[in-house]
């Protein structure tokens, strides 16, 4: 497989610069500071989500309204995300890493962060798919006073490899994810 270089997003770039002069104009508070780590986190765990094969733990980490963007928008219910990703990654092994995060605080209740993003997936017949992108996320505080996912944005720069199986057949569900609802019912 060759290496694909895709042109930047132009919906996007705009939103990854005015990010880039926003936060580091910004002043913090300790609670700031602790708003920034929320929202880290939840970057974070978005990608030990998928390396460890939990997606269906997305669904927590997701406002009910979710937006996704990978070359065009649409709302996404965060369980059809969830399971989107778990069936993607369902026949490989996955390493995502986010480098250089930058996040600017809107308001109280806002937040928009763009993350320098790679990923090195290896399916089980060794074929490799790396990507090299951008990811620019707004954030939005819930009820529960943690940040949540509320638009993901995704601009690939570079791939090299392609993935298979990226579209859902209907009907299916993985084995473990009735246990997985059952567990969450019971909480």
């Amino acid at each position: 497989m060759g290496i694909k270089l895709i042109d930047f997003d132009k919906k996007i770039r705009p939103m990854v610069i005015e990010v880039m002069k926003n936060a580091r104009c910004q002043r913090y508070t300790p609670e700031r500071l602790a708003d920034l780590q929320n929202i880290l986190d939840a970057k974070h765990f978005y990608y030990w989500s998928m390396d460890m094969k939990k997606e269906e733990y997305l669904c927590d980490l997701m406002t009910e309204d979710f937006t996704y963007r990978c070359f065009v928008e649409k709302k996404t219910a965060p369980k059809d995300q969830a399971l989107r990703s778990k069936y993607v990654n369902k026949s490989m092994t996955t390493m995502h890493m986010c480098h250089q995060p930058l996040v600017w605080f809107m308001d109280e209740d806002h937040a928009r962060g763009i993350f320098q993003y790679e990923d090195h997936n290896t399916y089980k017949d060794g074929m490799t798919v790396e990507g090299f992108s951008v990811y620019c996320d707004d954030f939005r505080r819930c009820e529960d006073g943690l940040f949540r996912i509320s638009t993901m944005r995704l601009a690939y720069k570079k791939m090299n490899g392609q993935l298979r199986d990226v579209d859902v057949p209907e009907g299916w569900e993985p084995k473990r994810w009735e246990e997985w609802k059952a567990e969450r019912e019971m909480v």
